[in-house]
């Protein structure tokens, strides 16, 4: 029985003839196929590497505007720390200023009633004396207005020399 009748021979002679057939007929396209796919994992690479690249120049861009932000933002704060501290300053000036403008047009009105007071009270004491000088002259006039006419006659007469 030899070599010939074995089953094993058989299918190893045949698994050769399939791999050198594989290999002479196949080996083109499968090699075809994986320089195809190391092209594509290498330009999927290269994708990669230009995508993180951009990520990481975005990324970089993104942090330069957040601190530009924040610098903005700390100066709007400071701008407006110091614009409420300049309206609170003018508002206590303005405000004591008004202050001052009202005690002093308070104090005008005072002098002014007062002045207004003093000024009725010597109009009431003025018609009080002439009141007082018309009652006693009604008075004495009676009495005393004869001797009075004939006194002031005499006194024109030396009042004229």
């Amino acid at each position: 029985m030899g070599i010939l009748h074995d089953s094993h021979f058989w299918v190893l002679l045949a698994t050769i003839l399939f791999a050198v057939v594989a290999w002479k007929k196949g080996r083109a396209p499968i090699l075809a196929m994986l320089d195809a796919r190391t092209d594509r994992i290498r330009k999927d690479l290269e994708e990669a590497a230009r995508l993180k690249a951009e990520a990481a120049a975005l990324l970089a861009d993104i942090q330069k505007q957040q601190r530009d932000a924040v610098t903005t933002a700390q100066n709007i704060i400071t701008q407006a720390k110091e614009t409420a501290a300049r309206i609170q300053s003018e508002s206590a000036t303005k405000l004591a200023e008004t202050t001052a403008r009202r005690e002093q047009l308070l104090m005008e009105r005072i002098a002014r009633a007062e002045a207004a007071a003093v000024q009725e009270i010597r109009t009431q004491a003025a018609d009080l004396a002439a009141k007082s000088a018309e009652i006693l002259l009604a008075e004495a006039m009676p009495k005393r207005g004869a001797k009075l006419v004939d006194e002031a006659i005499a006194e024109i007469g030396s009042k004229l020399n």
